[in-house]
């Protein structure tokens, strides 16, 4: 008798110690935020910048409990997340950041586990980027490239409804990824890749705003990319600078929602550990857009994930091309 109530109140504890550090996990993270030493910088002269038109394409959104994408959050308020892709038209050049999902997008996930399936790969479809592309009147082959923040199944699922059209895709993301040793991952990656051509690319021009490289893409510091390593090992960023709008700045999956660079926090640890490629650059990077959002609070920074701040930066779009007409 006493040695089974032993083994119970062993086993109280050990679930107490369990219930404790499940609770802990949704609690508020603490950050080296250091506000006090920067102070808002230099805003640059936007005139002197072409015209860029900007539409985010959203393909499918799921929701989710608030605490799952921002630790710290409510448990029982929801959170719209979005699967989308960005068009961009420069004078010259229109092009896609990302592709959104495609309209065969559950025939290259039915390989993948039914685990896998039913949770990261959980979403309402909506619309298929070849679907969105027809009813602004546009075919693939109106599209002049797709460049791709960093080479998870969601940022490269629309890829199959715009065939033959060019992938710049950067070197170290490209490479990263060949070394993926999980057999399903890398044929859902050759499968949406499918037989467009890729031109790989390299951030090695100067710091830019902060961060360590760029990649000024057509040479007029109108399209700016840089690196946001973490989430994946060659995730990237990229500054959209124009005189007919605000500054963007797209940040792939360097963070999911405003919320995690804006408080900081990251997603809780169970989500955050099945999707980063490396924990410690990836807090960093969400870090320095703390940071960065602190000092040009003028730049828009959107996350690929977050629905409600890309619907809100739609709105404001689509009233501005309003006002020029």
């Amino acid at each position: 008798m006493k040695i089974r109530n032993l083994a119970l109140a062993g086993a109280i504890s050990l679930g107490a110690v369990g219930a404790g550090l499940a609770l802990k996990s949704f609690l508020p993270q603490k950050f080296p935020v250091l506000h006090e030493l920067e102070q808002p910088e230099k805003m640059l002269d936007m005139a002197a910048f072409p015209a860029i038109e900007v539409a985010f394409l959203r393909c499918g959104s799921v929701t989710w409990p608030e605490a799952v994408m921002v630790r710290g959050t409510s448990l029982l308020a929801p959170c719209q997340v979005g699967y989308s892709a960005v068009l961009i038209r420069h004078p010259k050049a229109t092009f896609l950041y990302d592709t959104g999902l495609g309209g065969d997008i559950y025939l290259f996930l039915r390989e993948q586990s039914l685990f896998f399936r039913s949770t990261l790969a959980r979403f309402t479809f909506e619309q298929s980027l070849a679907g969105h592309l027809q009813r602004l009147g546009m075919r693939p082959s109106d599209l002049d490239f797709a460049l791709i923040s960093h080479l998870h199944w969601d940022h490269i699922a629309g890829v199959p409804d715009i065939p033959k059209v060019p992938l710049r895709i950067g070197r170290v993301e490209y490479e990263a990824a060949h070394l993926d040793r999980n057999d399903r991952r890398r044929q859902l990656l050759r499968g949406l890749l499918g037989e467009n051509t890729v031109t790989l690319f390299e951030c090695s021009g100067p710091a830019y705003e902060g961060f360590s490289s760029s990649l000024d893409l057509f040479g007029d510091g109108s399209i700016v990319l840089v690196p946001l390593p973490g989430h994946t090992a060659g995730n990237v960023g990229m500054f959209i600078n124009r005189s007919n709008g605000s500054r963007l700045f797209l940040l792939g999956d360097a963070a999911h929602l405003a919320q995690n660079y804006l408080l900081p926090a990251t997603p809780h640890a169970l989500f955050w550990s099945r999707v980063t490629w490396n924990d410690e650059i990836a807090r960093q990077t969400l870090l320095n857009l703390h940071h960065f959002s602190f000092r040009h609070p003028e730049v828009t920074l959107v996350p690929m994930h977050d629905a409600q701040l890309q619907e809100a930066c739609m709105r404001v779009e689509q009233q501005a091309g309003a006002d020029v007409r």
